[in-house]
Order: structure tokens, then C-alpha cells, then sequence
């Protein structure tokens, strides 16, 4: 069994082509959007990595939701706390996105987004498969506000 076929990439609303276009060799069968559920069943039929392509509120309501979190991201990469006060009033993630890039902390903050959910997708992976460390490595890609280009990644290969 190759390591293509124990990896599941998981997609966000509207870029299962550019997961597609990031990552050409893997089988379409590969591809699901995001679904946790999914994530389980996988870790349990023996899922060596897994891929989450996603934007920023996919991302922030798979931990959860943005609320603090965001705000918490932005003081952690020292941008400091009138950027920090901005992206906790902002209305929607898309301002915050904005706000990120309009100071020049899209590339650390989403970094930081990514290795956050990256921790999230393991630690759901090590509970399934009733670990203390997960099983599975995950990377996560933070595409832009249109789904189209990588702006941030983080993640581990599997052996």
C-alpha cells in the first residue's frame, strides 16, 4: 500500500481544483470536502496523512470558530494590540483576511492558522485511534480569499 492511497485531502467550499492542482499525482478518490466524520473513518481504516485545502473560515469553524481566535493568532504573531483590537471587531474572517494582508501578516498569521489546525486534525486523529500522538500527519494550506493561490502552510509528511 502506496502512501497515496492512505492520504486524504479535504477541500473547502469551491477548491476541490486547486487541492487538485496542488497535488496532481494523488487519485480523485483522494478528495473529500471537509468532513470530520470522514477524517474518522479514514483514521480508522489506517490514514497515513491527511490534507486540509481551506480559506480562513473554514478554518477558524473547524476550531471551532473565529471568535478570540483570530485575535489570539494576531497578538501570538506580534502584531500588536491595535491590530489585534481591529481584527476582534471585525464583522467577518474576510476582514480579517484583509486586515492580515493590508499590515503585511497574511504570510505569519496564516502560517499560524494552518499549524493550529494541522494541531487540531492530528489531535482528533490520535483520539480516534486512542493514541497520546497521532498516527496521521497532517498538512493544512490556507488558500486566498477567491480559493485560488496558497498564502500559507503548515504541516508534517508521513513516513
Amino acid at each position: 500500500m502506496t502512501i497515496a492511497d492512505r492520504t486524504l485531502v479535504l477541500y473547502g467550499e469551491g477548491v476541490r481544483e486547486t487541492a487538485r492542482r496542488m497535488l496532481p499525482k494523488l487519485p480523485d478518490g483522494c478528495f473529500v470536502p471537509i468532513d470530520p466524520e470522514r477524517l474518522r473513518a479514514a483514521v480508522k481504516d489506517g490514514l497515513a496523512q491527511v490534507v486540509l485545502v481551506a480559506g480562513m473560515e473554514e478554518q477558524a469553524t473547524f476550531l471551532g470558530g473565529a471568535a478570540g481566535l483570530l485575535e489570539s493568532i494576531t497578538l501570538d504573531m506580534d502584531c500588536g494590540p491595535a491590530l489585534a483590537g481591529r481584527v476582534a471587531r471585525a464583522p467577518r474572517v474576510l476582514d480579517v483576511y484583509e486586515l492580515w494582508q493590508g499590515a503585511g501578516k497574511l504570510g505569519p498569521c496564516g502560517r499560524e492558522l494552518c499549524r493550529r489546525t494541522a494541531g487540531e486534525l492530528e489531535r482528533l486523529s490520535a483520539d480516534v485511534a486512542g493514541m497520546a500522538s497521532s498516527p496521521v500527519a497532517a498538512q493544512v494550506v490556507l488558500v486566498d480569499a477567491a480559493g485560488v493561490r496558497m498564502v500559507g502552510m503548515y504541516g508534517r509528511m508521513a513516513r
